[in-house]
């Protein structure tokens, strides 16, 4: 590696025979009077390119109409009192309230009002007697966050608190006079823990489990009213694998090895007093296995399926498992002998959550429904009764004319048929070439399925059509699709999506000029990647809190854990498809690539921000650029949706005058728009 007292110089470092170059090594170091003022820059660039954008009042309007209404959510049922967070309209952050079941008293517990602005709160965990209610504190969009405890009985909020950091698991002790945790913070450099705290002790909390922290290595703490247990999770021959420990539930734990270096995907659950597992075969099949204490398989509770079981969920006598069925949710019922007991009917074309209860002694638990034109309903289902009832539904502004969904497919590169998805209001004209907004997210096996989103709405209002290619790396079709973009295969999954460019254009559905891609964090990369590749098919790009450095990915914060689903530099065949897909060294001297927004901020710690503040520095530092490269950046952003509501208002506001201005649309006041370069 070449090293200056220049910070300014750009770096060359040689891996396996290929030089890279990083011209702005220095940006990676956020606390510097040299990134201090770059970013005092753009932020003078940011206002300057939005103050050119006459319609910004008009739509901040608009997504206050669709934002400024009541939430509710993370609800829990507890005997005769249900728990959840609700945010009133006109308030910038949601507060945790109990409500008895029978009278329908609705009690403020906590408020994040005296924090700072800010500030969030969340239910955390629940005692199974309800005495205790833990809930978490975050400050912006960050991942850590702090831990405080309320007495039901008194209506108190306890003095202790778990620290600031990485929560990592939670359970109120047996006997209610304490519990246990983990929570990563930068004090125990060595070793990750499992902690148990006595209300009303002084000096340090009992350490009661402890595995050696490594790089990339984390520590999970999972319990029900039986058992603890320790999920350590870690890399072993460039392998991420985990170790299974439990222990009977009580104060003076008594642990036990269950199995060590497992291969992911293998998730533990504990039902009741047994051990499930929700396991992967090498086959791609996904199923839910028993096992025993000595981690031998004993049983299979529900036979292998080709697309992945994506939740499971334990009552008192039966278990939920959740799994997409040719790209439809599905919620099918077992007893604990793997018989199966029916399904629950749910919502046909949309995506249903199950939402964790706060322990495994109920006859019921909550689950969300969404789709493209509905936002958030939440039912609970009765196990006794084998139903739903809605019990919360979020409003629209207005009566919502429902979406025109069609499913279609077209051919990659290498001549695989790819399935893609449009959606629509119902045309009025019918006129082709339209404006098109298109996102996919390519990776981590995850599926694209039906979710309401502000900024997609408010765009199809305007006559937009949004497009959903389900590249490869996705989890439509199990493993072996998301294997396809995975690794050494990942720029599959780029192809995937400039194939979907280019049919769009070649099937006059819209035009390179009409074409804006978007996404956030994986999908970020990967409309990141499409941009620097086929620069020419799209005219304009939201990029939002993305990796883009590929090369240098595993050396910020945690991201040494996402080595199974990119690889890893230190491999010479692993660091030769990252170098050639990796955006940041992608970019062309020559180029005028199409206007971009970059979206990021400080406390990101997932797609650290360094990322994006040296892509935008690259771009914007050639000649050829001409198209406006935008930083939206922000002290307080991070990589959870956890912002104020004025200033969610705001930066979604600007993300939509940006994809309007690049792509001239004028919004009507009723919604409809002008397309200026027809």
């Amino acid at each position: 590696m070449s090293v200056s007292a220049n910070p300014f110089l750009p770096v060359e470092e040689v891996l396996h025979g290929v030089t890279v170059a990083d011209p702005y090594r220095w940006l990676e170091s956020r606390n510097t009077p040299h990134t201090e003022e770059w970013l005092h820059k753009q932020s003078r660039l940011f206002h300057s390119y939005f103050e050119q954008c006459t319609n910004l009042a008009r739509l901040q309007l608009r997504v206050q109409d669709y934002l400024d209404i009541e939430i509710v959510d993370q609800p829990a049922h507890l005997e005769d009192r249900y728990f959840y967070r609700k945010r009133n309209k006109g308030q910038e952050q949601g507060s945790i309230y109990v409500r008895n079941e029978a009278n329908a008293e609705e009690r403020l517990l906590v408020s994040p009002e005296h924090d700072d602005p800010f500030s969030s709160v969340g239910i955390y965990r629940i005692s199974e007697d309800g005495n205790f209610l833990a809930y978490e504190v975050k400050h912006g969009g960050e991942d850590r966050k702090e831990v405080r405890i309320i007495d039901m009985k008194s209506r108190t909020v306890l003095t202790h608190t778990v620290p600031h950091g990485y929560a990592r698991g939670f359970a109120f002790a047996p006997e209610g006079d304490g519990y246990f945790y983990v929570q990563e913070t930068a004090v125990v450099e060595h070793e990750h823990q499992i902690c148990l705290h006595r209300f009303g002790q002084t000096g340090d909390d009992e350490v009661v489990f402890r595995v050696p922290k490594l790089h990339g290595s984390r520590l999970i703490l999972t319990a029900n009213a039986v058992q603890l247990g320790a999920i350590w999770i870690h890399l072993k021959d460039r392998r991420t694998v985990l170790d299974l420990s439990i222990s009977p539930f009580i104060s003076q734990p008594r642990w036990r090895a269950v199995f060590r270096d497992r291969p992911v995907p293998y998730n533990p659950i504990l039902c009741h007093d047994r051990i499930l597992v929700l396991a992967e075969k090498d086959s791609g099949n996904s199923e839910l296995i028993e096992i025993s204490e000595d981690g031998d398989e004993v049983g299979t509770l529900m036979p292998p399926r080709a697309t992945r079981i994506l939740q499971c969920l334990v009552t008192r006598d039966r278990i939920f498992v959740r799994y997409l069925d040719h790209g439809v949710t599905r919620i099918g019922s077992l007893d604990f002998k793997g018989c199966p007991q029916g399904s629950v009917e749910v919502p046909f074309s949309g995506t249903i959550t199950m939402i964790p209860a706060p322990c495994q002694n109920t006859d019921s638990f909550f689950y969300g429904y969404e789709s493209y034109d509905c936002p958030l309903a939440i039912f609970e289902y009765s196990v006794k009764t084998g139903s739903s009832a809605l019990w919360h539904k979020r409003s629209l502004p207005q009566s919502n004319r429902p979406c025109s969904v069609h499913e279609t497919c077209f051919t990659s590169k290498d001549g695989k048929a790819i399935p893609v998805t449009l959606v629509s209001k119902e045309p009025e004209s019918g006129s082709v070439p339209m404006p098109a907004i298109m996102t996919s997210y390519g990776g981590f096996g995850v599926a694209m399925t039906p979710q309401f989103s502000v900024l997609v709405t408010i765009m199809l209002e305007f006559g937009a059509v949004l497009v959903l290619p389900h590249v490869r790396g996705g989890g439509e079709f199990g493993k072996a699709w998301h294997e396809a973009g995975r690794r050494r295969n990942k720029q599959t999954a780029f192809d995937d999506f400039i194939a979907a460019a280019e049919w769009l254009h070649g099937e006059g559905i819209t035009t390179p000029e009409k074409l804006a891609i978007f996404g956030g964090s994986n999908s970020g990369l990967l409309v990141a990647g499409a941009m620097t590749q086929r620069p020419d098919l799209f005219g304009a790009v939201l990029s939002i809190a993305p990796l883009v450095d590929m090369v240098r990915y595993e050396q910020f914060d945690d991201a040494a854990r996402w080595r199974g689903e990119f690889g890893t530099a230190e491999d010479p065949d692993d660091f030769r498809a990252l170098y050639a897909y990796s955006p940041y060294h992608r970019v062309r001297t020559e180029v005028d690539y199409p206007a971009t927004l970059f979206v990021s901020g400080d406390k990101d710690e997932r797609c650290n921000p360094a990322h994006v503040r040296k892509m935008v520095a690259l771009l914007q530092g050639r000649k050829t650029q001409s198209s406006p490269i935008v930083l939206d950046y922000s002290e307080q952003r991070g990589h959870s949706p956890a912002l104020p509501l004025t200033v969610r208002v705001q930066a979604l506001a600007r993300r939509i005058a940006f994809l309007c201005r690049q792509l001239n649309i004028v919004p009507s006041e009723g919604g409809n728009c002008e397309t200026l370069c027809d």
